[in-house]
Formats: structure tokens, sequence, C-alpha cells
């Protein structure tokens, strides 16, 4: 099978994840790149895609939403991964998913997990205790878990096709 996985990354968390999930795709034909990359013509070639991105302002990265809003074509599957820094619900990909549901196309499986931040130092001086505490739960995130998480989600997806 014909795999793409490609990614928008600031923090390097998102990127980390795409690695692992790439580790859970043995035996498969695989490109994993980040979506600047990526030629929109070039996405109907894959059978599948793994749209990936940190979640930035509650949203995806630029260069996500600006490949599927470019591509004419998209392969009939796809799946999101994203980390976040925020607890709860998350709808990032909300106009992404709009505009590949409107392209025919569905999403098949999603994978979440947390990312840590780098906030500035005047950033950290104006959090207050509660914004402290989670920022702190953040460090070291994606860790060893959430990567083997990863990994297993993309065997899973695999094999449920």
């Amino acid at each position: 099978m014909k795999i793409l996985i490609c990614y928008h990354t600031i923090t390097g968390n998102t990127e980390k994840v795409a690695k692992s999930i790439k580790q859970g795709l043995t035996g498969q034909d695989v490109t994993l790149t980040p979506a600047l990359g990526v030629d929109p013509v070039d996405l109907a070639s894959f059978d599948i895609v793994f749209l990936g991105s940190g979640t930035y302002a509650a949203s995806v990265g630029k260069s996500i939403k600006k490949l599927i809003k470019s591509a004419e074509k998209l392969p009939s599957k796809f799946v999101f991964f994203y980390t976040h820094a925020s607890p709860g619900s998350n709808k990032c990909f909300y106009r992404v998913e709009k505009e590949i549901t409107r392209k025919n196309s569905s999403i098949i499986a999603k994978f979440e997990c947390l990312g840590a931040t780098k906030p500035t130092k005047e950033q950290l001086e104006l959090m207050n205790p509660k914004q402290r505490e989670n920022y702190n739960s953040l460090i070291g995130h994606p860790d060893e878990i959430d990567l083997e998480n990863a990994k297993e989600f993309a065997k899973k997806v695999i094999v449920n096709l």
C-alpha cells in the first residue's frame, strides 16, 4: 500500500509522532515529509494519507490547510494525528475535515497526544499557578509512551483497512 505521512510542526513534537507512525507501517510503501514538501497534485497517487499537525490557536498549521485546499483530487482515505497542549476535546482539523469530505474522501481514524510547548520567558512570567501547572505537565511530551501509542495506532489502522 502506498502511504504518505505529511505533517506541520513548529516545536518538533508532531514530527516525532510522524516518525513513530512510520515505524508502525513496516512492510508498506511509506513517504514521510513535511507538508510544505508535498505537491498537491501528488496526493491522489497515494492510497492513504496520514495528515498531522500541532495545534495552533485551535487550528492546524497553515501548510496543512493550504495543501488540502489546493489539491483538486484526493485519495479516498485520510488519517489525522495531532499534538496539543490543551486538555479536552480538540476540533483543530475541523476546516480541513470539511474540505476533505467535500472532495469525497473520508477520515478513517484519528490520533492525538500531548505536546510540550515552548513559551517565551515573558509568557512564563505571566502564567498563573494553574497555567504553570499545565505547562509543567507537558514537559517531555510526546514521551516514549505517546510515541509507542502512535506506532501501535498506525499498525491498527492498516489491520482494520
